[in-house]
This record gives structure tokens, C-alpha cells and sequence, in this order.
């Protein structure tokens, strides 16, 4: 029977769902903690879709703790595949070379942090920085059909918000979407109130909660 390590109560804290996803969090692997021994440390179960989603897990056979409380993903002979260090409250943090960032949460806190459209309705600004206004919209919850919801735009409307013309709204994928005259505009959460327009420019857009 494969020996694991003494189960410290760092190890018995990560007992449970949790979570891998890239930064953008358009990859994610579900994989579930438990602390009964396995070759390299402690048993873990993983999607069956990880190792296609980040290559890497396949080496993955077992879990550990490793100094200051990291979580460490292992192969079977205990050769660390994934280090991660935790940076807030739950949050964890880890970076492999040449393929970036890697974080790690668990799946209540996920479902927990999870935005609905409920949580959007109300009044936003639409500026390119904190000092510069270009327009004011309500995202209301006037129903347009297929899950999305109409906009009132709040005259003057700089040119360019005047152009795209927003008419309706939907979230989706995590990405709060505007559509206006032949184009959709994108953006993701940077706060509780600010969100970015996706991908990232030089001149950034943003949405702010009023």
C-alpha cells in the first residue's frame, strides 16, 4: 500500500471540490482533494477531460503540501508537476514556464462568485478613463428575446457610443456582451463596479457601475 505523508491540517483544509483554470478561465480542469495515500503523497480524482484541457495533468498521479502550506500536484514518484502558492483567501496561484499562469479555487467558491444577470440591472457609464464620461445607459431588465435584455441610452452619447448604438445586452461565458449596429462589444470583470472591454488595447474602455 503506498504510504502518504503525516496529514497535516493544511492537507486536511484542501479535502474537496476544487478547481484549475487558466487566467482567463476559458480552460478549466474540476479535480477533487482527499487525503487516502497514493504513490507520491495523497489521492486525488481528476476530470477525465483535464489532461486535454492542460496536457501537463497527465503526469499528474497525486497531491501534497510542500513548505509554507503550498499545494503541490506530483507525478507517481513525487516529482512536482504544479506548485501552487496561495495569494488571497482560497485563491491559489500557480506558474509553469512558457505556458503562464495557472489558479486554483474551489468549486463553491466559484459557484459563489458567480455573476448573474440579475446582479447587472441598473445604471452604468461608459468612459475611457475615470475622468473622461463618453455616455450613460441603463442595462435594464426589459426582456429582447434569446436571454438578452434591452439598453436605454441617456443622451449626449459621445460620438463613438453613438455610432456602435447599443440596443440590448446578455451575459454570457462570464463576459457581459453589448450589442449595437453590426458589432458586439465584450467585457469582463475588472471589480465589483468596473468592467473592461475585451481583448485589451492601448486605450481601454471600460463599464462602470453608476
Amino acid at each position: 500500500m503506498a504510504q502518504a505523508p503525516q496529514v497535516s491540517d493544511a492537507a486536511r483544509a484542501m479535502v474537496g471540490a476544487w478547481e484549475i483554470s487558466n487566467a482567463a478561465r476559458d480552460k478549466t480542469c474540476p479535480l477533487v482533494f482527499a487525503v487516502e495515500p497514493a504513490a507520491g503523497g495523497y489521492q486525488l480524482e481528476l476530470d477525465p477531460r483535464c489532461g486535454t484541457v492542460f496536457p501537463a495533468i497527465r503526469r499528474v498521479g497525486a497531491w501534497t503540501t510542500g513548505p509554507n502550506d503550498t499545494v503541490r500536484l506530483v507525478d507517481t514518484k513525487g516529482a512536482v508537476v504544479f506548485d501552487f502558492s496561495e495569494v488571497e483567501s482560497g485563491m491559489y496561484e500557480a506558474e509553469r514556464k512558457g505556458e503562464g499562469l495557472y489558479f486554483m479555487r474551489t468549486q463553491a467558491a466559484i459557484r459563489a462568485a458567480t455573476v448573474s444577470p440579475e446582479q447587472l440591472f441598473g445604471e452604468w457609464m461608459l468612459l475611457k478613463e475615470i475622468e473622461k464620461p463618453l455616455c450613460k445607459l441603463t442595462l435594464s431588465d426589459a426582456s429582447a428575446g434569446a436571454e438578452s435584455y434591452r439598453i436605454i441610452v441617456k443622451a449626449p452619447c459621445d460620438p463613438s457610443i453613438a455610432g456602435f448604438a447599443p440596443a440590448t445586452w446578455r451575459f454570457a461565458n462570464e463576459e457581459l456582451l453589448l450589442f449595437g449596429r453590426n458589432e458586439t462589444w465584450r467585457f469582463v470583470e475588472s471589480d465589483a463596479t468596473t468592467w473592461e472591454r475585451v481583448p485589451p488595447s492601448t486605450d481601454p474602455l471600460l463599464l462602470m457601475r453608476q
